[in-house]
């Protein structure tokens, strides 16, 4: 009865070993040697090949950033302190300009308060601008000061007119006759950005304070004072509805944005940073 239980496929204890089928070398039609021959050599990918030039510039971004920040921090250092001589030269007595003026001494002189008389030249008055004011288009009115024989003749900022008042006929209340009084503050030549158009002296079209091209323009000196005056906002608006220049404030309005570029450079500095460890 025993036997009878045993299965076909389970080999008695009596029961002659079977021999292993011999193991055949593998065809190179089968799909197992395919793979094998098909499976190229590792090689770097072509994202790890262009990312070393990329991760090596971006190494150097935190130290190039990290001195521009530094560099602006002088800037600022540098900015304060000029700002600061300006004004300690705006807090002293106004002193009378000398008969004749030594043009390359003037920048040492910017924005001292000088005391000048004169007679206005109307004739070689030039109008610079547009400029604003409080929100309103005008224009500065620029007139040569004659000062008398044996002294140099100026070149006066009077101020700002509205755009309507531009014209000489349409403010005959700015044509002050005889000898005036000026009080203003003695001013270097400004620096003009790409953005800033050219003038146009044939068309007697004026857009920059252009020192030396309206001192050839008017026929004075090249040196320019820029009137001040100091009064109240009713003051103001009785001068521009009649015509009247009115002169600038005994203030230093100087561009200071180092701070602001400062703290973009060294953020800069900290992100680049930041990016090259996490790749690293």
């Amino acid at each position: 009865m025993l036997p009878r239980l045993r299965t076909a496929c389970r080999p008695t204890a009596f029961a002659r070993p079977q021999p292993c089928p011999p193991k055949l070398p593998s065809s190179p039609f089968s799909s197992s040697a395919r793979q094998h021959a098909a499976a190229p050599a590792s090689q770097p990918s072509p994202y790890q090949t262009r990312s070393r030039p990329f991760i090596f510039v971006l190494g150097l971004m935190p130290i190039f950033t990290f001195g521009l920040g530094t560099w602006q921090i002088q800037r600022l250092q540098w900015k304060l302190d000029m700002i600061e001589q300006l004004e300690n030269k705006l807090h002293k007595e106004p002193v009378r300009l000398p008969a004749n003026i030594d043009p390359a001494a003037v920048p040492e002189f910017a924005y001292r308060k000088v005391y000048v008389t004169g007679e206005y030249d109307y004739e070689h008055e030039l109008e610079l601008g547009p400029k604003t004011r409080d929100g309103e288009l005008g224009y500065h009115v620029v007139t040569p000061l004659v000062r008398g024989e044996g002294q140099d003749t100026i070149m006066v900022n009077r101020g700002f007119v509205k755009r309507e008042k531009r014209d000489r006929d349409e403010r005959p209340a700015s044509l002050e006759k005889g000898r005036v009084e000026v009080i203003g503050m003695l001013r270097d030549q400004e620096l003009r950005n790409s953005f800033t158009p050219v003038n146009n002296p044939e068309k007697d079209e004026w857009v920059f304070s252009n020192i030396e091209e309206m001192a050839k323009h008017t026929g004075s000196e090249p040196v320019l004072v820029d009137e001040v005056f100091v009064g109240h906002a009713g003051e103001i608006a009785t001068k521009l509805n009649a015509g009247i220049p009115v002169g600038r404030p005994a203030e230093i309005h100087l561009r200071n944005q180092h701070m602001t570029y400062a703290v973009t450079w060294y953020a800069l500095s900290v992100a680049t940073a930041f990016m090259f460890f996490r790749l690293v």
